[in-house]
């Protein structure tokens, strides 16, 4: 009996051991290669459309709107938001929030070239997932102060992120994810902007993808800077 139940606390013992050993490693990996993963979310997509379904409450002016819209997305990093009769505003504020979190892919080159990431550590999330959470600064001083992000050590996708503005303002974004074939594509995204001039909740949802489509460059021509 004795032999029996040392064993049984060795195989104990060898399995907690593991889960730590796990555990640790997912915790230790380097900031930049989490956002190098993140590309693997869409890894071989070259290009998709989707249609949009928004519903925008705008508090300081009391205005709730119901929106439809398109999501154009071309290889390396072309992504763009078509909307109707959204405040100009909140059009672009929502626009950047979308390309910087809603492709995966996309927000590891955006946060690659412009921002400093730094590893806070691994968390438990909704959803019984584990995510890596990241604190960036950009390199270059900018109207964005610092972003937070959640990536899920999983899939390495963007369930949450919040970036913070020097005016005191903020951009609080939660997003769920469907997969189609392979791929890790936005199904919904709660957003709420917090800023001293405007105030507002947006949610939108994603369907009717068409994956790897012709789409011409000109569609893109107004989200270049």
């Amino acid at each position: 009996m004795f032999v029996r139940d040392k064993k049984i606390y060795f195989l104990i013992f060898k399995v907690l051991f593991i889960l730590f050993f796990v555990k640790l490693s997912r915790a230790q990996i380097p900031a930049e290669e989490i956002i190098d993963r993140m590309t693997l979310s869409i890894y071989g997509l070259q290009s998709y459309t989707c249609k949009t379904k928004i519903n925008a409450n705008i508090i300081d002016y009391g205005i709730t709107v119901g929106l439809k819209g398109m999501v154009y997305f071309k290889e390396p990093n072309k992504l763009a938001l078509k909307l109707d009769n959204l405040p100009g505003d909140v059009q672009e504020k929502y626009r950047l929030s979308f390309t910087q979190t809603a492709v995966p892919g996309m927000a590891s080159k955006t946060y690659k070239e412009k921002y400093k990431p730094k590893l806070l550590g691994i968390r438990n999330f909704s959803g019984n997932k584990k995510v890596y959470v990241l604190y960036m600064e950009p390199y270059k001083q900018s109207s964005v102060k610092n972003v937070t992000m959640f990536v899920d050590s999983e899939n390495y996708t963007i369930p949450k992120s919040i970036i913070f503005y020097r005016d005191g303002g903020k951009i609080v974004i939660d997003q769920t994810y469907i997969k189609i074939d392979n791929y890790y594509l936005p199904s919904k995204q709660d957003v709420l902007f917090d800023f001293p001039k405007i105030r507002s909740n947006v949610t939108t949802e994603f369907y009717d993808y068409n994956l790897n489509v012709e789409i011409d460059d000109s569609v893109f021509e107004k989200d270049k800077k």
